[in-house]
């Protein structure tokens, strides 16, 4: 019995790699969840009862960070700016590209992550667009001054509010300007 690897079914792609892009999501630590914008590429290897999927897609970075646990299509992407891609608006900070890899055992017919790597970069500032903006908008580097501005935001926070818990920065993504 000749095994190979073969383009995957047409009619089931979409889901499969939104599928496995939720499982990515779920396996990240840091950064934002990643949006589906496209399928690139997508092939297919069947072992007896088991399968094994080898995705290429395009993603986009959200607004929800992945220690959200939201899955992607419930993320929203950011309106700071706006990235024309083929007629259409697609607003991120980051764009990129995720190779992925699940294996699927028909009889339980559930999907397991079995690697994966994104390569992300910011959107080219000759691409970027500020809706409504007097000033051009810029991505900082985050710096040590930036994280104490956020921690000081939230000690003002906590002092001011009657809530039950503190909080506390943990980590800075991003900074806009």
């Amino acid at each position: 019995n000749k095994t190979s690897i073969i383009p995957a079914d047409c009619n089931t792609v979409e889901t499969d790699a939104g599928v496995a892009l939720d499982l990515v999501n779920r396996h990240r630590r840091d950064g934002y969840v990643f949006g589906l914008i496209r399928v690139a590429d997508a092939q297919e290897l069947h072992i007896g009862n088991s399968s094994v999927l080898y995705l290429t897609l395009d993603v986009l970075e959200t607004e929800c960070s992945v220690l959200s646990r939201r899955h992607w299509e419930s993320c929203e992407y950011s309106d700071t700016y706006s990235m024309a891609s083929n007629g259409t608006q697609a607003e991120s900070y980051d764009f990129g590209q995720c190779k992925i890899i699940t294996y699927t055992n028909q009889l339980l017919k559930k999907p397991q992550l079995y690697g994966f790597n994104c390569t992300l970069s910011p959107v080219p500032p000759d691409l970027l667009e500020c809706k409504d903006c007097p000033v051009k908008v810029k991505v900082l580097e985050v710096t040590e001054q930036h994280k104490n501005t956020a921690a000081k935001a939230l000690q003002k926070f906590n002092s001011e509010g009657s809530h039950t818990n503190y909080f506390d920065v943990d980590k800075v993504e991003k900074m806009v300007s």
